[in-house]
């Protein structure tokens, strides 16, 4: 019997690898788009069938169109200062304090937000999201091409403790950019592009994705492949 998906996250059907994967640009949740638009949904449909055609396998094909928009609230953005230039002694120095600079200025909207839910979903990697600037400290040490040392109250070993550390700060960085005041709720897409090419941890976490993928050793290049969402696999 012949089987077809749609994938929502590409690096996990990359590691999976069915038959049969149409990967699409959307928010998780919503394999067919937004709702309420059912020639778009066909279409998406269509592309998906259509791998069935496919004469080997596996294969993995991008969905070619974006959603389309459904709000008329304008352009979502999420300004920050300015990184400062402090005085450093290196540029790995300088960069870390850019980043802690930027968290500083993110971390009234990320409590405002903890306060009102009462969740988040900091802390996958055993720290506390009091810890966060530890867990920026290490990410820049790998930039750097250094591997650091797991923070105090992490649960996972390295390299993978490296994965778990990026993802607690971009869920950090989306939660507070959610609770911007005077915003409207940004799409996935519309967090991404600002964490990958509009922040300063987006430029550390192209950096941690190259030094990891510079290594000879495969744990740590499969920590690296994840860092960065293939959309954005290419910087700004």
């Amino acid at each position: 019997m012949r089987t077809t998906s749609i994938s929502l996250i590409r690096e996990h059907t990359e590691a999976i690898r069915p038959p049969r994967a149409l990967w699409v640009p959307f928010e998780l949740g919503r394999p067919l788009g937004p709702p309420g638009d059912p020639a778009f949904q066909m279409d998406v449909l269509r592309s998906a069938l259509a791998l069935l055609d496919e004469p080997s396998t596996p294969v993995l094909r991008d969905y070619p169109h974006d959603a389309p928009r459904t709000d008329d609230g304008g352009v979502w953005a999420c300004p920050l200062p300015a990184p400062a230039f402090p005085p450093a002694a290196t540029q790995s120095e300088l960069r870390q304090e850019q980043l802690l600079a930027e968290l500083r200025s993110l971390r009234p909207w990320y409590a405002e937000v903890a306060s009102v839910s009462g969740r988040t979903a900091f802390g996958v990697s055993g720290l506390a999201a009091s810890a966060v600037d530890d867990a920026a400290r290490a990410l820049c040490a790998v930039a750097a091409d250094e591997m650091p040392t797991a923070p105090d109250g992490a649960t996972s070993p390295m390299p993978m403790l490296i994965r778990l550390l990026a993802d607690d700060l971009k869920a950090f960085y989306f939660e507070a950019a959610a609770a911007q005041p005077g915003s409207r709720r940004p799409s996935a897409q519309e967090l991404n592009h600002w964490l990958f090419h509009e922040t300063v941890l987006g430029g550390v976490l192209y950096d941690v994705r190259d030094s990891l993928l510079r290594d000879d050793d495969p744990g740590v290049q499969l920590a690296g492949r994840f860092m960065v969402p293939a959309a954005f696999s290419h910087r700004a």
